[in-house]
């Protein structure tokens, strides 16, 4: 029976063995994992990259309202430009106008001239 005495002994020994790892590994506090790590490490950094969107944010709709000023602003002053450019525009082309007018009237003068000229020649 010493023999038997031995298996049971090593059985039991083996059996209480795996019990005792087996509650080990069940009562050990849970390790985190390799994300859960990262996202701890970096949980005061997403605190401030959230303070900093919430400053982006509001300077955006600031620089959102002031764009808008400033694009009403630019139309007026293109506006002006425009029209400025077109009275401008329209002072030179009626300036050269007159002058191929006067041009136009000086040629039929000279015209004109040269032929009473030569009908007086030819007595006409």
């Amino acid at each position: 029976m010493p023999r038997q005495d031995t298996v049971d002994f090593l059985t039991a020994f083996a059996v209480g063995t795996v019990l005792g790892i087996g509650a080990t590994l069940l009562l050990q506090p849970e390790r985190p994992t390799a994300r859960e790590r990262i996202v701890k490490q970096l949980k005061p950094y997403r605190r401030k990259m959230e303070r900093s969107y919430g400053q982006v944010r509001s300077g955006m709709r600031a620089g959102a309202g002031a764009t808008s000023d400033l694009t009403g602003e630019v139309i007026t002053a293109g506006r002006e430009l425009i029209s400025e450019f077109r009275d401008e525009v329209s002072q030179i082309l009626g300036d050269a106008r007159q002058e191929l007018q006067g041009m136009a009237r000086d040629q039929v003068r000279d015209v004109t001239h040269q032929a009473k000229r030569t009908r007086r020649k030819l007595g006409m």
